[in-house]
């Protein structure tokens, strides 16, 4: 797994150690990742799965520039969605190609600067930009990645899509793409003293389960998960926590 800034290239053989499928697991999968490919035009641009060998691009923004005075904030989505990635920005837009929600709340909390162009495309190459440069807040460092890096359709109606769908997909080795994924989370130098919020329940449990670490929990979704109750969590996980060098 080669790793970048933003996007990168999985390569799994699936038949080799540690994923081991036999012939019928391998067909299950296969057969699955090919009707997906043939429902969305994103995902068939995105993933491949052909002689047991499966690729895919995904997503990870880290800043490379570090100010040792802000605070390091990693979120962990549930894993990207196809259109995202093709775009080269975390939630690129909304399926009717209007701004996510998502960086409303995020301003909201205090995590970025708000960013208005007049499409979609300028704003993720400015907002991309500043993440990349140490510049998207006042207070924190932001770092967006993703539990699972296999990338899915965003709609909700959409076959295997979003955390649920990849369980389900890869439940024959799930265990083994856990393992992955979370050696891949731990491996960022971005990690080491961040503060670490999950966006999406299962995929927290999964983290915990194999770190016995307890990061944060802010969802996405429903009750809790506006701005102000995240700038709440990452206040009190602040307070007499992180200390500016120069108060040292």
């Amino acid at each position: 797994m080669k790793i970048h800034s933003h996007n990168y290239t999985v390569k799994i053989k699936l038949t080799d150690q540690p994923f081991s499928l036999n012939s019928k697991q391998l067909k299950r999968i296969t057969e699955r990742i090919d009707k997906l490919r043939g429902n969305d035009d994103d995902f068939r641009d995105v993933c491949s799965c052909e002689n047991s060998v499966l690729q895919y691009e995904s997503e990870t923004l880290l800043p490379v520039k570090v100010d040792g005075s802000k605070q390091k904030v990693l979120l962990v989505f549930g894993n990207p969605a196809t259109q995202s990635v093709k775009n080269g920005m975390f939630f690129f837009s909304k399926t009717d190609g209007g701004r996510h929600s998502l960086w409303g709340k995020l301003a909201k909390a205090g995590l970025v600067y708000p960013v208005r162009k007049e499409s979609r495309n300028e704003e993720a190459a400015c907002r991309r930009e500043i993440i990349l440069q140490g510049a998207i807040s006042e207070k924190y460092l932001v770092g967006l990645t993703t539990f699972y890096s296999f990338p899915t359709p965003g709609s909700d109606t959409a076959q295997f899509s979003g955390v649920a769908g990849v369980e389900a997909l890869f439940e024959p080795c799930l265990d083994k793409i856990v393992e992955m994924e979370t050696k891949r989370i731990l491996s960022y130098p971005f990690t080491n003293g961040a503060l670490i919020v999950f966006t999406q329940k299962s995929s927290c449990e999964r983290f915990i389960e194999a770190t016995g670490s307890e990061p944060l929990y802010w969802p996405i979704r429903g009750k809790g998960s506006g701005g102000r109750e995240l700038a709440e969590l990452l206040s009190a996980a602040t307070s007499g926590i992180f200390v500016k060098p120069s108060q040292v």
